[in-house]
């Protein structure tokens, strides 16, 4: 996983970034292993000592980085905002049309979303762990994605934003874990299918009369 430099006005309580690369790369290191152990045991049965055995690093290493666990859990969350929303903006940047941009965008979050089935079990597990942490995730998405929408409105119907941001975040995240328990990587021409069967449900709806 790719992991943020946050600038100061971002920065989170009870994280401390690194400024040198070598401080940086330990850090890293730590995520990872707090990462792939939060997957596979969860959150509350995870220590600390666990995170730096795994890391390979001295456990006073980790509170020069971190306060504490529920601190790492809260940057691994944002960083996964920043870097989920990078990785879709790349994708969606040749795009000349909002239809476009939702089909791109979803291929890439489904892409994603394969690569890094972990973030469902750590995004999800906050709602419980810290909600307000799960609050914040959504709401930023929705934020931006509104945003965007609205700048294309003359593409799509009358309608408030704000609910179709939420409305089109719910299919990509569910049509993402539909492939997810697939347990087999969608490619190629079947994603292409999936792909053009979602957009079609959303170009034409899915009611033949009301």
């Amino acid at each position: 996983m790719e992991y943020i430099f946050f600038n100061e006005e971002s920065r989170l309580k009870g994280v401390n970034i690194p400024k040198s690369a070598v401080g940086f790369k330990k850090m890293c290191r730590i995520c990872d292993s707090a990462e792939s152990l939060f997957d596979e045991k969860g959150f509350y049965d995870t220590s600390v000592a666990d995170i730096c055995s795994r890391a390979k690093t001295a456990v006073g290493t980790f509170y020069i980085y971190f306060q504490d666990k529920t601190a790492i859990y809260h940057y691994l969350v944002r960083n996964y905002y920043v870097v989920i929303n990078n990785y879709l903006n790349k994708h969606i940047v040749k795009c000349k049309t909002r239809y476009e941009m939702e089909r791109e965008g979803l291929k890439a979050f489904i892409r994603f979303g394969q690569a890094h089935p972990q973030c469902y079990k750590i995004i999800w597990g906050s709602s419980h762990i810290d909600p307000a942490l799960f609050e914040d995730y959504y709401t930023r998405f929705a934020r931006s994605y509104t945003a965007a929408l609205q700048r294309f409105n003359k593409e799509l119907i009358p309608a408030d934003y704000s609910t179709m941001a939420w409305f089109l975040m719910g299919i990509a995240n569910f049509i993402c874990l539909k492939v997810i328990f697939k347990h087999k990587k969608l490619k190629g021409k079947e994603l292409d299918a999936l792909l053009d069967e979602v957009m079609t449900m959303l170009s034409k709806g899915i009611f033949t009369k009301i």
